[in-house]
């Protein structure tokens, strides 16, 4: 399977699932500011984010389309009214033509169905639009809110995945949710 960026955003009303864009670097830098963001890096930026950071952080997001990235390809969801950044959804090819997902919302835009809305519309794309035999999410067990938020976006609960992180040698039993 090829990862191919969407041709058009994708949108429910409520949000805006689309390719970063440079207008979002100072979105970046205000999240640098967040103290949550260093707690539950939700965005994988530095606290605080020095713009430079930012802008760099959103080039490898892009470049995640056209090549093999660390992070991989990468969406970001935004505001449906006002196209403000307020969210990122990645992208990793797994087996058996499965991708998963990994999202994170901003703190401010939390409760709000945000999470739900976006993980609908980038599955369903990754079903349609992809092809994708099934699309993935690992959630830790402790993660009450984003195991409610894959119920919520028609995830079925599948198991228990292994997942072992070479950066820290640490191994780590997540929640696989999928749909078909």
């Amino acid at each position: 399977m090829i990862f191919r960026a969407p041709t058009d955003p994708l949108s429910d009303g409520k949000v805006v699932v689309r390719l970063p864009h440079h207008r979002d670097v100072e979105a970046l830098v205000r999240y640098g500011d967040d103290p949550d963001v260093a707690e539950t890096i939700w965005v994988p930026i530095p606290t605080p984010c020095p713009r430079s950071v930012a802008a760099a952080r959103l080039a490898e997001f892009r470049n995640g389309w056209e090549q093999e990235k660390r992070l991989g390809p990468a969406l970001i969801i935004a505001d449906a009214d006002t196209d403000e950044m307020i969210g990122v959804i990645f992208l990793r090819l797994r087996e058996h033509d499965s991708i998963e997902l990994t999202y994170g919302v901003a703190p401010g835009f939390r409760n709000r169905g945000i999470a739900t809305a976006a993980a609908v519309l980038v599955s369903g794309w990754c079903l349609e639009e992809l092809a994708a035999a099934r699309v993935e999410l690992r959630i830790a067990q402790s993660n009450l809110a984003s195991q409610r938020v894959a119920a919520k976006a028609g995830f079925s609960r599948d198991g228990i995945v292994r997942s072992h992180i070479a950066a820290t040698g640490m191994e780590y039993e997540d929640l696989l949710f999928v749909r078909r």
